[in-house]
């Protein structure tokens, strides 16, 4: 018997599996662009130039964001009534 046998081992696997692995990294890119995409626009110059220059990556990161963790939680919600309904995953 393996570490991975059993109950947290099938947990394990499926939060790691490779469609949420991706939604995951959409959701870290998303809250890296929204967060750092202030900082990269200091070269532009003062406002209201720079804002208008840094908004479209900051609602990029932020629709990345929000869409990557709504992505997460459809997919378990919709894995779950699969589940409870009597179907496989």
């Amino acid at each position: 018997m393996t570490m991975l046998d059993g109950p947290a081992g099938d947990s394990f696997r499926y939060a790691l599996n490779p469609e949420l692995a991706k939604l995951y990294g959409i959701t870290v890119l998303g809250y890296l662009v929204a967060v750092h995409s202030q900082r990269w626009f200091d070269i532009v110059g003062r406002e209201p130039l720079q804002s208008l220059v840094e908004l479209p990556f900051l609602l990029c990161g932020l629709a990345l964001f929000f869409g990557g963790l709504v992505g997460v939680l459809h997919r378990v919600v919709s894995d779950a009534g699969r589940i409870r309904g009597g179907g496989r995953i």
